[in-house]
Parts: structure tokens; sequence; C-alpha cells
């Protein structure tokens, strides 16, 4: 009867042993953990956004440092946004589309950019037009044109096209290849996963809205600084110390200095 108890208690020991030290570690907030597959690597990417890391859809050392650092933090600080209502900064450094609204994010989301032969054009812009099931022209001839609701167009379901100076059909868009979100592979629009861009970013759009391009270096030199560091330590400034009181040497009473001189040294004026 013993050996059944002490065979029970080891099995309950045993299966409250992952439980236990999974507690003792810490691990951020995630979607992608208790997924598998292309499911998996996609949620990955949209946390790596999230978190304002260089989207790529693979655990790197960056991404673990975020995800089992528990004082990291990941913010961003607008010190001139272009307006009060919404607005969008694309970072193509990180491969990430912020949404705001002033200085406050509505959300962070994935994407893909041009290639080096046919770059994202940094610059700040502005939304020129808006459609839904979208036809695609081709690029003037260089592939086959594609009618809407065609699961060959490129552009996917929605279309933002931008106002951008010197620079003529780019534009913010659905996909056909989500496994290129989070790298640079397109002839220089802004591709979303379709999910992203039909259900949060379209419907908080407008003709109008300012859409700002470009690296790290160039956002932050407009204005806008996306962090994702560990906290620094707040050093707290050193106590005050009341400055020691010197203690004055008593003062000798001179009948007693004079009288401390041997009489013969003592000289009569």
């Amino acid at each position: 009867m013993n050996k059944i108890k002490k065979i029970g208690i080891f099995i309950l020991a045993a299966s409250l042993l992952p439980n236990f030290v999974f507690a003792k570690g810490f691990v951020r907030q995630n979607n992608f953990m208790n997924k598998s597959g292309v499911e998996k690597r996609d949620e990955l990417k949209r946390w790596q956004a999230s978190m304002n890391l260089p989207v790529t859809g693979i655990i790197n050392e960056k991404t673990k440092e975020a995800l089992y650092t528990e004082n990291y933090e990941a913010y961003d600080m607008i010190t001139n946004p272009p307006t009060k209502g919404k607005w969008i900064a694309i970072n193509k450094s990180r491969r990430i589309l912020t949404m705001y609204i002033g200085d406050k994010s509505l959300g962070k989301y994935p994407v893909t950019l041009g290639t080096n032969a046919t770059p994202t054009p940094s610059a700040k812009g502005k939304i020129q037009n808006m459609h839904k099931n979208p036809a695609w022209g081709g690029m003037n001839g260089k592939y086959q044109p594609a009618k809407a609701d065609d699961p060959n167009n490129p552009l996917g379901e929605r279309w933002m096209g931008l106002n951008i100076t010197g620079a003529n059909g780019y534009g913010i868009h659905g996909n056909i290849k989500p496994n290129q979100i989070g790298g640079y592979y397109s002839n220089g629009c802004i591709r979303m996963f379709n999910y992203d861009v039909e259900n949060y970013v379209f419907p908080n759009m407008y003709v109008g809205a300012p859409v700002w391009i470009g690296t790290d270096d160039e956002l932050e030199s407009w204005g806008v600084y996306q962090y994702s560091r560990i906290k620094k330590e707040e050093v707290s400034p050193p106590a005050k110390q009341k400055p020691k009181e010197e203690k004055k040497p008593a003062e000798e009473n001179p009948t007693q200095s004079i009288e401390k001189i041997p009489a013969q040294d003592l000289l009569e004026f």
C-alpha cells in the first residue's frame, strides 16, 4: 500500500514539474508560441512589429531578448506629428507600418518593401486614393494585368495610392505572397497581410491622410522615435549629507597661557 502511495506521489510531482519550471522564467505575452507552421510564422512577424523589432519571422537573439526579458520596453515618441488625426509612418529599417492618431500609436503591422533595384522611396506623402477590390494594370506592360478579385492580383483586396513628390504608382496594399512579409521583395509598394490591411488600416484611413516613409535615421530626423530596448536602470541621486560641523578649538585664556611659561622667560616692559 505504501509503495502505491509513493508511486502516486511521484507521478503527481512529475506532472507538476513542467509548470513549476515554466513559472520560474519570464515569457512576454504573445500569440505565436502556441501556434505552428505558417500561422506561427505570421503571428511572430506581427509580434515583432508590435515590439518595434525588425520583422524577420525568425526567433533571433533580439527577439529572444524582448521575449524573455521582463524589464524590456517598446514604445514610440512623436515630437512633431503631421496631424492630430490619423496618419501612417512606415519604418524601412524594421519593415513596420505604424498607424497613429496624433502622437499615439493605434497599431503596428509587418510589411514587405521594395528591393534594392526597385526601392520604396523615402518621403513625406499623403493618401490620394483608396479602392476595394482593385484591378491591377501590370505596371505599364511589365506584367500581365489582373482584374479585380483575381487570385493572381498582387494588390490583394485593398489599395491606398500615395501622392509622393517626384514618384508615381506607389501604394499600400494587400498581397498574394504572405511568406514575403517582413522582407524586401516588392517593386516599391508597401505590401501588408490581407487581414491587417482589410480590417485595421484601410477602415481607419482617409484620402489626404499623411504617410511618412523612411529609415530609422530619417524618421528620427522628422521626430518619430520607435524604441525597443532593455529599460535603463534609474540611478537614484546620492543622498545629501549634512556637512560635518567642525569643532572650533577651545580658546585659550591668555592668563593661562602666560602662566604656562616659566617665570624666568617672562619679559618685563
